[in-house]
């Protein structure tokens, strides 16, 4: 019990000194001090070694806290102790070796965990930071599976991987975030409102809330009136919210998936199908993959998906030479079925700061700038059709100098365009002499 209440009391202290350091960056020590209530330095300096992974509170051995005007390193921390032997901790303390391990192991989340022989060094630079004497190899691995036993104790969970023997924190456990970027994550969800991604985002939002915003339930309320996100959605999320879900765990597992399809023109046709990746442009989402009938790579639209099944009996061999970028290369979108052309597109003065400084292809460039501020750019690039309602869009402010073809489809566009609206238009002051 005493021990769990220390290691609770340590983990609380340093949640507070963090938390303080990221809100009050470069506060004086004496300040920091006061307003946590931390009484000596040498309290002060074990919590902030135990930071000094964190890039919110130590950047490259520099704290973000100020003593005499100057930034706090962990050289003046090693100094402090060095000139203060009776501090010195010569072997480190059980709470002390479970909350170093706990934020190891958080850091390698991304990573999958950490391997025994990576826990193993961690131990063993913990006892080398406190100069205490390394135990012996079997002495080292009996106290790591004791301290893997007082994780349990205090229900902090820690798995291991059948695959990769790593250890990794289970999931259930939150990210630590600033105030700051919690609020940012959670916006950023809001841009997936009524999109595919709408119903996978809205538990981890719903945890967002819970862990961050538990305090002030009002800001949550603030963030979904004052931040509006425009663009397009689906009349139904829920209906293709699943499949999108189910296509991703295919995708990472090389399960075969058997979908029910509808192409543009209405035709519904049924397909098996190896997907190979996921692409999102402009809020669509395109699965494509290898259809195992004609052993064909080809590219769908998920929301045109009627129905889909994972069969997760059924995998396949992810091909070697594949690669998603690879196979997109130079697409203008996501198709890639004709040649890549060189574009040349002149944008008016009244467009051209705007598409100067957005990058809308990896190969755009800047051809000329001319006296009257139009601008002229380059792009090289495949999906010719796909970038045809793009230009359209720009109106009368884009003139396409080149390819020859796509000039002469842009003006088919156009003229169509025209015919509709002048046919209405001729029939409408037809009706409107004949009351006269």
């Amino acid at each position: 019990m005493a021990t769990k209440n220390r290691t609770a009391s340590m983990a609380e202290s340093t949640v507070k000194l963090r938390n303080f350091i990221s809100i009050n960056p470069d506060s004086p020590q004496d300040e920091l001090m006061k307003s946590l209530k931390i009484k000596s330095n040498a309290s002060l300096y074990s919590l902030l070694m135990g930071l000094s992974n964190d890039d919110e509170v130590c950047t490259e051995g520099v704290f973000r806290v100020l003593v005499n005007g100057k930034r706090l390193t962990t050289s003046d921390i090693d100094d402090f102790f060095a000139n203060n032997p009776e501090h010195e901790k010569n072997h480190p303390k059980l709470a002390e070796r479970l909350l170093y391990v706990y934020w190891c192991l958080h850091k390698a989340i991304p990573d999958g965990g950490l391997s025994f022989d990576s826990i193993m060094n961690i131990y063993i630079e913990l006892f080398k930071a406190n100069d205490g004497q390394i135990p012996k190899t079997n002495t080292l691995k009996r106290m790591i599976y004791r301290d893997m036993q007082e994780f349990e104790k205090l229900r902090i969970w820690i798995d291991r991987s059948e695959t990769t023997n790593k250890y990794c924190l289970r999931d259930e456990y939150l990210p630590k975030l600033s105030a700051e970027s919690a609020v940012a994550v959670y916006v950023s969800m809001l841009l997936y409102r009524d999109t595919l991604l709408d119903q996978a985002t809205l538990c981890a939002k719903e945890q967002l809330e819970k862990a961050f915003f538990r305090r002030f339930p009002e800001r949550t309320k603030l963030l979904n009136e004052r931040v509006h996100v425009l663009g397009d959605t689906l009349a139904d999320p829920l209906k293709f919210g699943d499949n999108l879900g189910k296509l991703i765990r295919a995708v990472l597992e090389s399960f075969r998936v058997k979908m029910g399809y509808i192409n543009m023109e209405g035709r519904k046709s049924e397909r098996l199908l190896e997907p190979l990746g996921l692409v999102c442009k402009r809020n669509v989402w395109y699965v494509i993959g290898r259809e195992v009938r004609s052993s064909e790579n080809r590219t769908f639209r998920v929301d045109q998906i009627i129905s889909l099944s994972v069969r997760d009996s059924d995998m396949f061999k992810y091909p070697a030479d594949f690669t998603l970028s690879g196979y997109i290369g130079c697409s203008w979108g996501v198709f890639n079925n004709d040649q890549i052309e060189k574009v040349r597109l002149k944008f008016s003065p009244k467009v051209a700061f705007r598409v100067k400084n957005l990058q809308y292809h990896a190969s755009q460039r800047i051809i000329e700038e001319a006296a009257d501020g139009s601008v002229i750019l380059e792009f090289e690039v495949c999906g010719l059709v796909e970038m045809q309602s793009w230009i359209i869009q720009w109106g009368s402010e884009v003139e396409v100098l080149e390819p020859i073809e796509l000039r002469a489809d842009i003006l088919e566009i156009a003229q169509n365009i025209v015919d509709i609206y002048s046919n209405k238009l001729d029939r409408s002051k037809k009706r409107r002499s004949k009351l006269l």
